[in-house]
């Protein structure tokens, strides 16, 4: 379940301080429960008609909704097509599609997560995974970079 928590931990800090701009990089992504909140414990940020818990789908539109520039780059596969479909389509929402992706990151302002695990049921909850959460703005501005030039070709 550590793998959760700290998932947990990145995204309710970004729901307190939206980053500016948010890299979801994975071979595989489902639309998985990222914030439980059945206990109530995330009322606060989820404001008063919370409901019982976030997808990531829903984070990334709420996010998004917040002025993050939100980018999504995923393995050319039916099953992320599901995922983008639930993501919806929105001016932030920027995605990418590559046949042969297979790297896993999480990339915030100041912040990145990334591992062996993919974004699904299994890779957050099942798998044995490592993840690795660095914080600091020099290592995140450096990650963003390279995403910007792969995915973008250096534009941002």
């Amino acid at each position: 379940m550590a793998i959760v928590d700290v998932l947990a931990g990145v995204i309710a800090s970004e729901l307190c301080s939206p980053s500016p701009e948010l890299w979801l990089v994975s071979g595989w992504v489902s639309d998985v429960t990222v914030l439980d909140n059945s206990s109530r414990q995330f009322d606060g940020l989820m404001g008063q008609d919370a409901g019982s818990s976030l997808t990531l789908s829903e984070v990334l539109q709420i996010l998004a909704t917040k002025g993050t520039e939100v980018h999504v780059a995923l393995r050319d596969v039916e099953h992320n097509r599901d995922f983008l479909r639930r993501l919806g389509s929105s001016p932030r929402i920027h995605t990418y599609l590559s046949a042969d992706l297979h790297e896993k990151i999480l990339v915030g302002w100041d912040w990145t997560l990334k591992g062996s695990m993919n974004f699904t049921w299994n890779g957050l909850r099942r798998n044995e995974e490592s993840i690795d959460l660095q914080v600091g703005p020099a290592v995140a501005s450096t990650q963003r970079l390279e995403l910007r030039t792969r995915w973008m070709g250096g534009a941002g």
